[in-house]
């Protein structure tokens, strides 16, 4: 959050005869991403004798001026093309970079690292009165499955953000593929199998074109992951 917003002090929302909380901005800024409170609520500060609507509070800041460049850099072409999608005359809108999502491919589509996980592991203690030998064995071969899983699934990342979704691939040389969450024009969701029964699919994310610019593939809640987009997609526009 940023370090501007009023975070000591203490806020009612009146809605009727109704007077809710006081609610610190924390606690505000998630109630209106739930779309539990919008920015004309008449609220009260804690100890403040008049009333304001929610949006006052929250931008009680002038704009800055525009600065002028000392260092005679060029300007950043992403942040002139975010500019491209900014309304004239629109509210200025409160965006961060923090990841709304963070995942990567499910360990269970591993058809032979995860069940060597949960073999080895179980097979080490059950069959040490046996013989130690066999042990050794199953951590040994736990072991290699939770290296290989733990290298697999690294190498492959997903991210969501208010505005982009991003694919990052790759172990030391990593390459990334991003799309705008307001350029998606179709989300497909494909589930197969038994992984595909508890929640573990293939999300795909359509702009133009019969091919999908990025793929989740084999991701954890493959349906919230939609949810979620769909829902960042409603508020931006």
């Amino acid at each position: 959050m940023d370090s501007d917003y009023p975070v000591n002090e203490r806020i009612f929302i009146l809605k009727g005869d109704d007077r809710l909380g006081p609610f610190e901005i924390d606690e505000i800024l998630e109630k209106l991403d739930e779309g539990m409170l919008g920015l004309d609520d008449v609220c009260l500060r804690e100890g403040a004798g008049e009333t304001e609507r929610l949006r006052q509070i929250l931008d009680w800041e002038e704009p800055e001026p525009a600065r002028i460049a000392t260092d005679h850099s060029s300007p950043d072409p992403d942040d002139e093309n975010d500019a491209e999608y900014e309304e004239e005359g629109a509210p200025p809108q409160r965006r961060s970079n923090k990841p709304l999502y963070h995942g990567h491919r499910s360990m269970v589509t591993f058809p032979l690292a995860f069940p060597g996980l949960v073999g080895g592991s179980i097979g080490a203690v059950w069959l040490y009165p046996a013989d130690p030998a066999f042990t050794f064995a199953g951590i040994t071969i736990a072991v290699l499955s939770l290296a290989y899983l733990s290298l697999m699934r690294y190498t492959r990342e997903y991210f969501i953000t208010e505005k982009r979704i991003e694919l990052v691939t790759g172990l030391i040389a990593r390459s990334s593929k991003e799309v705008r969450i307001t350029d998606i024009r179709a989300v497909n969701i494909s589930c197969k199998g038994f992984a595909g029964m508890i929640g573990v699919g293939t999300v795909d994310f359509f702009t133009i074109g019969d091919s999908p610019e990025v793929s989740f593939s084999h991701a954890w809640a493959a349906k919230e992951i939609k949810s979620l987009v769909r829902k960042l997609q409603d508020s931006s526009g």
